[in-house]
Order: C-alpha cells, then structure tokens, then sequence
C-alpha cells in the first residue's frame, strides 16, 4: 500500500492485540500516518502498545512530511474526509473513506484517541516558549509559532505530550499480564527502565520535563524545530 499523502510504500507491521490476536498496522513514518483497513480491530494491547512506542521512537527523527489538504483513499481513491470525534480522552481526528475501506489517522491522533497524551500546564508552556519559538504540530506537521499559542493555526490540535500517568499504566498492565510468563530480561529491563523515568518525572509537578524530555531538534532557518510529542516518547522510550 501507498501512503495516501506521499505516495511512498507504507511499512505494515503487525502487533499484539486484543484476545491474543495480532492486528497489522500500515504505517508512513515520513508524514506520521497509520491506516487501518475496516476489518482491523484499533484495540492495541499493553505490549502492542509499548511495540508501537518504541516503532514511534526509532523513526523519531526521521524527515517530515505536512499533511496535504487532499488525500484519496488507497483502495477505492475517492477523497478521504476529515472526521472529528470524541472518546474518553477528548477530541481526536482521522481521515475516513466515504466507502468504509478504511481510515487514514496521523500518530498523534492515534494516541489521543488511546488516551495516551495530554496537553501543556501553563509551567511548561511557558519553559517551551522560553526555549524555541517554533515547534512542528504533531499532527499535520505544520509550523506553529507559539508567540501566537499552543495550538496548530492550519488543523487546530493542540500541541500535546506524552502522558506519563497513562503511560506508566500501560506498563503495569503488561507487567501484570507476564508474571507468570517467562520475560525476556532485556525486555524486563527495559520495562523498569521506563517505569523509573516515569516516576521520576511525576515528582516534580512544576515542571515534569525535567526528569526526561529534552528540548532538542534539527534546526531548520538557525531555530529550533521540534514535534513536542515525539520528543517526549523519546525521552521515556529511548531505552528499549
């Protein structure tokens, strides 16, 4: 399959779902894109979950790709429409087919969706506009100025982290799903690893990047220009 906005082949990786099932996910790392067919279950489990982090968090640097204004869908290419919905961790966004083939969702969308990130406190909005006065919006890839705030002039998503709380869950879960199975040890380490960044980043309220995420990037134009959100899955995940 073509990614539906570069036109690149998309790499489709399966992962661990529901019920002892795998799902197969069709990913664009170059736009930060999934799509997934009707017939494909989004329910990710505790260690699919943490497989897709560290998958995010390999192609963290790789060169991005904004979000063109239209995009066909790959299986039956009449234009897909955007979509808003809702679910327990708020608003989110996808691309859909008007024949029901599927839906096209940008990585950050996909994680709010799972509840999986959260906005900035006014204590690091204001450490992040001290820093750089651009950042790449995590969803469309577009610049935005934060002179002018923390939320995307071209798609209207705020600029949003990784949740330590929700993360932190995840990895209880699948630590509780293995413990009467045999754990591979590096991946066990990995697992503790994680689980103390997030800890430690949670005891300072004030400004929670301080145990982990690092406001780095590659310049573009002698400024920094940074997607927060990849950023912050890098600063927890980098180890595994």
């Amino acid at each position: 399959m073509n990614c539906p906005n570069c036109s690149a082949p998309m790499d489709r990786l399966a992962m661990d779902g529901t019920y002892g099932q795998d799902i197969e996910l069709d990913l664009c790392f170059a736009c930060h894109l999934i799509w997934l067919d009707k017939r494909e279950s989004i329910q990710l489990s505790a260690r699919g979950t943490l497989d897709l982090f560290k998958v995010l968090q390999e192609h963290r640097d790789d060169p991005r790709h904004a979000l063109k204004n239209r995009m066909v869908c790959p299986r039956c290419r009449r234009r897909l429409s955007l979509n808003r919905d809702i679910g327990k961790g708020g608003r989110f966004s996808y691309y859909a087919c008007p024949e029901r083939h599927g839906r096209l969702t940008p990585f950050s969308e996909f994680l709010k969706e799972k509840q999986f990130v959260r906005t900035l406190s006014p204590a690091e909005q204001a450490r992040v506009r001290a820093e750089v006065k651009t950042v790449q919006c995590s969803s469309c890839g577009a610049p935005v100025d934060l002179a002018n705030g923390f939320q995307c002039g071209h798609c209207g998503s705020p600029i949003t982290v990784l949740d330590a709380d929700a993360v932190a869950k995840t990895l209880h879960e699948l630590e509780a799903a293995d413990q009467q199975q045999s754990v591979d040890p590096a991946v066990a380490e990995a697992r503790a690893r994680a689980l103390s960044a997030l800890e430690f980043m949670r005891t300072d309220r004030e400004d929670p990047f301080r145990g982990g995420l690092r406001i780095s990037g590659p310049s573009r134009g002698g400024e920094l220009s940074i997607d927060l959100l990849t950023r912050s899955i890098a600063s927890i995940f980098g180890g595994i």
